[in-house]
């Protein structure tokens, strides 16, 4: 009967083609939603983890290189009741203007885009296990010569030469042309925190801390600051550090770091936020399913409704040789799967298709995350038998309750 019904799905090609690829396309959507779902939650529970018990310091109502902290702020905070013996350890760094690296801005990739050039402590970086000893090509930076290392984010879409031994040139006084040139060194790698390509951002590159306050001195800016002061705390969970950043901030409030206000922020919160915010996703991925197989159990009963219409007479046949209503019924449902399940193998090569376009760096897109897991792949045969099952009810339900005697009749 297996083989009888998948001949009898493709009697009208044209017809039985555009039903299955209507169910394809519905589920490759479903298919393709799910995997950047996953993707992405994979990527925020790896950036959760990593971040888990770091606290983010800056000058209140500041960002960037407008941030400027003291550089006793870290043993003010260290000394707060309640804070310093938990601390495993800390990092520092200053920012220097954008408009140092603003003759880069239209070489980026998107409009707003910005080199953000930032200082860092190497000995103390070192420690904390920071920029510097994440290289994967080059070396660090030598203090005092005017080097510096770029993320990986950065070479990839850089419109200027961005290998190692090439040089980006700062502009300090673009009234008198004032310029200084850092050599590049070393290549690290760039950590994705989700945020979409298509949204501007500051791509970091890190120098000795000293420069940085050099370079600010001969412009005549404030210097010896810091922008951003990250702390590493001994805790298990992100409740532990929203509790040492509300402790940091209650003490700023009280006037603990004085004539300094400062704000402390967990990185760990916000990821933890946007994995949370998934979970709409995952709900739209369901009602999504739900309707693919609604919009497609209609595709397929208007399908099968064309067939059985034209071929009463070949029921009433089988019925007046021996075949029952459930033997009628069930070959519909089964040209009904035939149909779906073909559709559901053609939505998931196109997924893939779709899924290797978006995830390529020449894709308008970026190099989106996606997993495609074994799950996935049976949700979408799940959806798929449960149109095939709605779409050959009601022709399968009609056709097993032809009468011959009245058919063969009228024939």
């Amino acid at each position: 009967m297996i083989i009888f019904s998948i001949k009898n799905a493709f009697r009208k090609k044209g017809t039985a083609i555009l039903a299955s690829l209507g169910v394809a396309f519905g589920l490759m959507l479903v298919f393709v939603v799910s995997a950047f779902t996953a993707g992405l939650k994979v990527q925020f529970e790896d950036n959760l983890t990593r971040t888990l018990g770091i606290v983010n310091v800056i000058e209140t109502s500041e960002i960037g290189p407008e941030s400027k902290l003291p550089i006793d702020i870290v043993e003010k905070i260290y000394a707060t009741e309640g804070i310093g013996g938990s601390i495993l350890g800390y990092n520092v760094e200053t920012q220097a203007p954008f408009l140092f690296t603003v003759e880069y801005a239209d070489k980026l990739r998107n409009t707003g885009d910005a080199i953000a050039l930032s200082g860092l402590n190497a000995s103390i970086d070192e420690e904390w296990e920071g920029y510097t000893t994440n290289l994967i090509e080059g070396r660090s930076f030598i203090p005092g010569q005017n080097e510096t290392i770029i993320g990986t984010n950065l070479r990839d879409i850089a419109q200027f030469p961005v290998e190692i031994g090439d040089i980006i040139e700062l502009t300090l006084n673009p009234i008198n042309a004032t310029r200084v040139n850092l050599t590049i060194v070393g290549v690290y790698q760039s950590i994705n925190d989700g945020t979409p390509v298509f949204v501007p951002q500051n791509y970091f590159i890190y120098t000795d801390i000293q420069f940085i306050w050099d370079m600010l001195a001969e412009v005549n800016k404030t210097i010896n600051t810091y922008s951003l002061v990250q702390f590493r705390f001994d805790v298990r969970s992100n409740l532990e550090t929203n509790q040492f950043v509300e402790k940091i901030n209650n003490a700023s409030e009280n006037g603990d770091f004085s004539p300094t206000y400062v704000s402390a922020f967990a990185l760990a919160t916000f990821y933890e936020a946007v994995e949370e915010n998934l979970s709409v996703i995952d709900t739209f991925t369901a009602v999504l399913g739900v309707i693919t197989i609604l919009a497609g159990g209609m595709a397929i009963i208007v399908t099968q409704l064309m067939s059985v219409s034209s071929r009463m007479k070949e029921f009433a046949i089988l019925k007046a040789t021996g075949w029952k209503n459930v033997h009628i019924f069930v070959n519909i449902i089964l040209e009904s799967l035939t149909l779906s399940l073909l559709g559901a193998i053609i939505g998931i090569g196109i997924g893939f298709g779709m899924i290797f376009l978006l995830s390529g760096e020449s894709s308008p897109f970026g190099a989106a995350p996606a997993i495609v897991n074994f799950i996935e792949l049976i949700k979408v045969f799940v959806y798929a038998i449960s149109l095939g099952i709605l779409g050959g009810l009601y022709p399968g339900i009609k056709a097993a309750r032809v009468r011959p005697v009245v058919v063969l009749k009228n024939e």
